[in-house]
């Protein structure tokens, strides 16, 4: 069974997962194994958006030399390590909650709970884990099977992504379909 965690997440970073571009999330500390993420997305929009399926982290050290001959994505993992990054989490499936969850709900339930910087065991909190689990999904939004590295975008950074055709095209569908503007924070413009 799958460790279920709080996970933090800044909006302005958020889209190129939303349009299945970025496969991996890179983090400095993390769990060690598969997680179910229930992701929070921080200020301005504030509210739990949805649910992403985690694989098991690869640590960015034991990637480099598989792909010593790929000098690209060689000098990419390089960058993850010199920012201390050395958790490459593989994004599998993400499904967005009919209606986003404010944080100012999830305080009412539980005065003690405060939003962790990375993550947070969520089953901790009984009674916002429970609430969570009762709101209704969206269909998956995308499923990445992960059986080989996505070696065209590992380490690549959000804004990269966000200059890619693939993005761009993603971009135009995303912001004129109504149900994506629950995840509007500021960073979609129409």
């Amino acid at each position: 069974m799958k460790r279920k965690i709080f996970l933090s997440f800044r909006p302005e970073f958020f889209r190129p997962i939303f349009y299945d571009i970025k496969k991996y999330e890179y983090r400095k500390r993390f769990c060690k194994e598969a997680t179910t993420a229930y992701l929070y997305l921080s200020s301005p929009c504030q509210k739990v958006i949805g649910i992403m399926e985690l694989g098991v982290p690869i640590m960015t050290e034991e990637i480099i030399n598989a792909h010593l001959d790929n000098s690209i994505l060689k000098n990419r993992i390089n960058h993850c390590i010199e920012n201390g990054e050395k958790f490459a989490i593989p994004i599998e499936s993400f499904r967005l909650f009919k209606n986003p969850i404010p944080i100012s709900k999830l305080k009412e339930i539980d005065e003690k709970f405060s939003v962790p910087q990375c993550y947070l065991n969520i089953e901790k909190y009984k009674k916002i884990f429970e609430y969570i689990n009762k709101q209704e999904l969206y269909d998956n939004e995308f499923v990445n099977t992960h059986e080989d590295i996505y070696t065209n975008n590992f380490g690549m950074s959000c804004l990269e992504m966000e200059q890619t055709s693939e993005f761009k095209e993603k971009d135009k569908i995303y912001i004129n379909d109504d149900k994506y503007n629950i995840v509007d924070c500021g960073y979609l413009t129409k």
